[in-house]
């Protein structure tokens, strides 16, 4: 089985798994946990950015860009009614009160990751690069509406 299928077999078991776990937790544990998954997602982005920079393989990148289309994916679950403050969240009242435009967004970036995990797989550096910058703006748009400012 190849790698990058693998980790989004893995991708949507965890994200069952995080549907699940938000069901059955604290508003403060939902928020940590969407937190750690921004980070990771974040992380991935900047580890892709690295190799881009440095003009590396862009195939071993695939993993990444099936996690970011696995955690887009959950998005949506990972913002329940109850979890709009504390815990230091950053998630404006409009994830909320336009549940719809949030979730196209989130929609949004798991295309865009699909795109990147394709273009990673097929070996173009300069392709790839283009496409992690288009997702990448997917990702920002959302922020510009649904997150506050991190400080």
């Amino acid at each position: 089985m190849r790698q990058a299928t693998r980790a989004a077999m893995l991708g949507g078991v965890l994200a069952l798994a995080g549907v699940v776990a938000v069901m059955a937790a604290t508003p403060e544990q939902v928020i940590a946990e969407r937190r750690a998954g921004y980070k990771h997602m974040g992380d991935n982005f900047k580890a892709m950015k690295d190799a881009i920079d440095a003009g590396s393989d862009v195939k071993p990148l695939a993993v990444r860009a099936a996690e970011i289309e696995s955690w887009a994916k959950q998005i949506p679950t990972m913002f329940p009614p109850g979890t709009e403050t504390g815990g230091g969240t950053h998630a404006r009242p409009e994830v909320w009160s336009d549940r719809a435009g949030f979730e196209k967004h989130a929609g949004e970036l798991q295309q865009a990751a699909q795109k990147l995990e394709a273009t990673a797989q097929s070996g173009d550096k300069a392709a790839f690069a283009a496409q992690w910058k288009a997702t990448a703006q997917v990702c920002g748009a959302c922020h510009q509406t649904y997150r506050y400012k991190l400080s």
